[in-house]
């Protein structure tokens, strides 16, 4: 038995002597990746990404779950996806954040599905938004979707089209409030020089709601939207009809 042993130990201890495999990483084919996390040389897929794939990647994933999620929360077949001037609309809805189109700095909403092409297109018809896969497909394929565009898109800035190089508009980053206490009143709660320090405020009373048609204010709380713990998850019907 312990023989058996030492010699499996060998056998682990000369293969990892061994010589890591060389990946040409130039010429990966994305699509056939196994593991994502590590492509080779412990490089993972999206070792490259910039702040515009991962906008890309996220936009994919989430318009992805909507068109879907929609189709599903209405069990309609007459209507499988919604208009494109309602997008957000429900994609406040469902993710209890705003729609930036402006962000991807494009004109056309067909501009930005040639960057996130395979993953959601337009109807010819209709014109309405589709998901291009099955409810069920995982993360990673998104990954590989967006970093086959990535490299696309460079390929074509190395033979000189500046045409593909992507221009975001990142969101400002949040303004944080003033130290308490800066220029009014220093430690221990002593007055220190500059401009006085405002008021103290108690907090103001929330406005009652207004009265119902019976005079009372027992109306109705507004239905709150499941999201299933996650991108995973189905959203809640309850905003689906205006």
């Amino acid at each position: 038995m312990k023989r058996e042993q030492k010699k499996l130990e060998e056998e682990a201890q000369a293969k990892a002597a061994e010589p890591a495999e060389e990946v040409d990483l130039e010429n990966l084919d994305v699509m056939a990746v196994e593991d994502i996390l590590d492509v080779g040389a412990g490089e993972p897929l999206f070792a490259n990404f910039t702040y515009e794939d991962w906008t890309l990647l996220s936009t994919r994933y989430e318009l992805h779950l909507l068109i879907h999620s929609f189709k599903k929360d209405l069990n309609d077949p007459d209507r499988p996806s919604f208009a494109m001037k309602d997008l957000g609309y429900y994609y406040n809805k469902y993710y209890r954040k705003s729609w930036n189109f402006q962000q991807f700095g494009v004109k056309e909403f067909d501009d930005l599905i040639d960057l996130i092409k395979d993953s959601v297109s337009l109807e010819s018809a209709s014109g309405h938004p589709k998901a291009d896969g099955p409810v069920d497909v995982d993360l990673d394929s998104f990954m590989k979707l967006t970093e086959d565009n990535r490299r696309e898109r460079q390929r074509r800035i190395d033979a000189g089209d500046e045409t593909a190089r992507l221009k975001f508009n990142r969101p400002q980053a949040p303004i944080r409030p003033a130290a308490a206490g800066a220029g009014g009143y220093g430690k221990g709660g002593g007055k220190g020089k500059g401009s006085p320090a405002p008021a103290p405020s108690y907090g103001q009373k929330r406005p009652y709601p207004a009265p119902s048609s019976g005079g009372s204010f027992g109306a109705a709380k507004q239905a709150r939207t499941n999201y299933g713990g996650g991108y995973g998850g189905s959203p809640s019907s309850a905003y689906l009809r205006r």
